[in-house]
């Protein structure tokens, strides 16, 4: 078995970086560094000089810090350059150089100490508030579209916000539609009529840094579109396999970070969003990460439940970890809740103007349905509470009236026996008329409870009522759910 410290630190380096855009990128930055800003320090070819720099790293590590603090003092003095100045370096770049070669020191065991070395970056003072493209700019780019490639690509990131170095790697297999059969989201309808609600995208299959994230159905028909020219070019249907976006050259072959950043960045100047509103050296919107910026502010925007839970899910579907450091570990979710959180979206991330409006429109009719049918049930439940009352109440008046009638004749009985014995000389006058005054007291003060119940049960019938009154106003009067007039 070969050991690890026996591999060359440039295999080691590709080793730690899955994806090939990041790969490539990370590898012209380094070569930049051994062969360019270490020209003095590091000698011989490419990969003998990335291998002399991890040799320093692991004998002479504070050495190699100290050069490393030095080259960050050199970056930072092209930071107050004037902006025009073709040296001039934004502050934001100064750490670029580094991330390759921290990645290459991390992947071949070289221990420094970073923060002595980060602690030199300038602050971001000058860093001007970018903002991601908008639905009309990216309707503007879509207009530019050459070919089918083209507007496929560019509604797939915007209606995903998928990162563009993750494109290359897509297949077809990782396409897969979310219908919605009788109200609820599915991936299998099983023969059941269903329209389709969004498709899943599954980004870096088989990795550990997979997830879900979801494209509109007018992306989804772009792609199909964009996939039945692929097939014509390739002779064959498109296998699950099969690279998604290929090179338009005679050998097809995936396409290329660089090639996607081309030919997006030439749509987006016949657009004319390139070459207005640049600051310095940086435009407004950034080509690739506005699409990106452009999903996470539509989806955060639109009409949720406004839960931490919903925030969570929009976080995974941009490949997040979500709102804190553990919920991939506790808050699990799966596809359809997913799904269910990007439907609610999907109006607002839909860029043509005419399939929007169907959506919204389509939308709030589900919503005034949804809430036409709580209220019917409401007022069904609201009827038959009354009824409940309706019944009990009419049980009570009649106890009432037996209570009063059983009462009332069995007092005066006692009252007329107690006279009766009186006058034959059996009771005392004097405690005939106290006990005629405390049988009074008592009826009287039975007659003020009887009336205070009989109140209390009116008012109760009475509310009700009221209640109902307004339920059935409000469903058929002239405003409804949505506060519109009957008319509207």
């Amino acid at each position: 078995m070969e050991r690890i410290e026996d591999a060359k630190p440039l295999e080691l380096f590709a080793q730690g970086i899955r994806s090939k855009a990041t790969l490539d990128g990370y590898t012209r930055t380094l070569r930049q560094v051994v062969c360019e800003f270490l020209e003095d320090v590091l000698e011989g070819t490419f990969e003998e000089r990335v291998s002399q720099l991890v040799q320093l790293g692991r004998d002479e590590p504070k050495w190699t810090r100290d050069l490393l603090i030095r080259m960050a003092q050199k970056l930072r003095e092209r930071t107050t350059l004037a902006r025009d100045d073709p040296n001039y370096l934004n502050p934001a770049s100064v750490s670029s150089p580094f991330k390759p070669i921290k990645k290459l020191f991390d992947m071949n065991d070289v221990v420094l100490q970073w923060k002595r070395i980060y602690v030199t970056f300038p602050e971001l003072d000058n860093v001007h508030g970018s903002t991601g493209w908008t639905r009309d700019e990216i309707a503007a780019m879509l207009k530019r579209a050459r070919n089918t490639q083209e507007r496929a690509l560019i509604l797939l990131l915007a209606s995903s916000g998928v990162r563009v170095g993750a494109i290359p790697d897509l297949n077809w297999g990782d396409l897969e539609p979310v219908y919605q059969v009788d109200g609820k989201l599915t991936t299998d309808p099983d023969g059941e009529e269903g329209e389709i609600a969004c498709a899943a995208l599954e980004v870096y299959r088989e990795s550990s840094e997979s997830y879900t994230t979801f494209v509109t159905p007018e992306a989804l028909e772009a792609l199909q579109e964009y996939g039945r020219d692929w097939s014509e070019r390739r002779g064959r249907p498109a296998g699950p396999k099969d690279p998604m976006f290929i090179s338009t050259k005679d050998a097809p072959m995936r396409v290329a970070y660089p090639t996607i950043q081309k030919r997006l960045g030439y749509v987006a100047r016949k657009a004319g969003l390139r070459g207005e509103g640049k600051d310095g050296r940086r435009h407004r919107v950034p080509l690739m990460n506005g699409f990106r910026r452009f999903f996470n502010k539509t989806c955060k925007d639109a009409p949720t439940s406004d839960t931490t839970g919903s925030r969570i899910r929009t976080e995974y579907m941009m490949g997040h970890q979500g709102m804190g450091p553990l919920d991939k570990n506790y808050y699990k979710t799966n596809v359809l809740e997913l799904a269910a959180e990007y439907v609610m979206a999907v109006p607002d991330l839909t860029i043509d103007d005419s399939d929007r409006l169907k959506l919204s429109n389509k939308r709030m009719s589900d919503n005034i349905q949804k809430m036409e049918s709580e209220k019917g049930v409401e007022l069904a439940r609201m009827k038959e509470e009354v009824e409940r009352m309706k019944k009990e109440m009419a049980l009570r008046d009649k106890e009432l009236v037996e209570m009063r009638s059983s009462l009332d004749p069995g007092g005066l009985g006692l009252v007329d026996a107690l006279k009766n014995a009186t006058d034959a000389g059996g009771v005392p006058g004097p405690v005939v008329e106290s006990l005629t005054g405390m049988m009074r007291q008592l009826g009287e003060s039975q007659e003020a409870a009887l009336k205070e119940m009989q109140a209390k049960h009116d008012a109760e019938i009475a509310e009700l009522r009221r209640a109902l009154d307004r339920g059935a106003s409000s469903k058929d009067g002239s405003v409804d759910a949505m506060g519109h007039d009957g008319g509207s």
